[in-house]
């Protein structure tokens, strides 16, 4: 079985709307593992201003999960991030570490308002990339700016920007729209990076396996190991993405 990154998931048990408690948490990393999934980033949501947790929290409970998580699967990674609700403030909070980079990288994973302007977008890519961090669109299927506006999607990348996907788009609805405007946007290289979005075990469950399958019948070899695995891994070292 092909082992897997997932960059994108609300793990950690009763720090958001992810997780309610350990066992959950359990059962999730469970459901990722038996998919081929061995490294994990938690991303819980981080709202500047409105933060429900503190960061030392946070820390403490992603300590706890971690040695949960090696007690019963040695040899998966759970690593620490943030899904960053971008707005004023946060540049503030990043340099103050106050908020969690991707796996301690350069690498920020921001999320808009669905129905935020495009310059909102650029503006937050132009600060981020201008304090030298390489900043991630979360789920940028859910952006009306960008909805199948690839011309808006390549402004974001050639300002330095990475599109994330959530999988779910490649396992629901075989005819949907949204499955036919992600899987244009791999083909263009314009989509980065595949993220589970994972929150619980019902409606929004790990699901990495099943996208990948899809995707590896459409894309071409090079475009398919580029997203699935060579992305994630310079991801994880700091790498910045050519």
């Amino acid at each position: 079985m092909e082992q897997y990154t997932d960059i994108h998931s609300h793990i950690l048990p009763g720090v958001d709307d992810g997780a309610a408690d350990m066992e959950m948490t359990m059962e999730m990393i469970g459901m990722a593992y038996r998919q081929g999934v061995r490294v994990m980033v938690a991303t819980p949501h981080y709202y500047p201003g409105h933060v429900k947790y503190a960061k030392e929290y946070v820390d403490e409970v992603f300590r706890k999960t971690v040695s949960a998580v090696k007690e019963s699967y040695g040899d998966f990674t759970l690593l620490l991030g943030n899904e960053i609700y971008y707005r004023e403030g946060a540049q503030e909070k990043i340099r103050n570490k106050r908020i969690h980079t991707m796996a301690g990288t350069p690498y920020l994973l921001l999320e808009f308002s669905p129905g935020a302007h495009i310059n909102v977008l650029q503006g937050a890519v132009r600060s981020c990339v201008e304090e030298g961090y390489y900043p991630i669109l979360a789920h940028i299927e859910r952006y009306q700016c960008l909805w199948k506006n690839e011309k808006a999607v390549g402004e974001l990348v050639r300002m330095g920007a990475y599109m994330q996907v959530n999988a779910e788009n490649f396992t629901e609805g075989f005819f949907s729209a949204e499955r036919r405007w992600c899987l244009r946007l791999a083909r263009e290289g314009l989509m980065h990076f595949i993220g589970s979005d994972t929150h619980n075990t019902k409606d929004r469950c790990p699901n990495l396996k099943q996208a990948a399958d899809y995707l590896k019948e459409k894309l071409d070899g090079d475009t398919f190991c580029r997203i699935m695995f060579d992305n994630p891994a310079k991801l994880l070292k700091g790498e910045y993405l050519k």
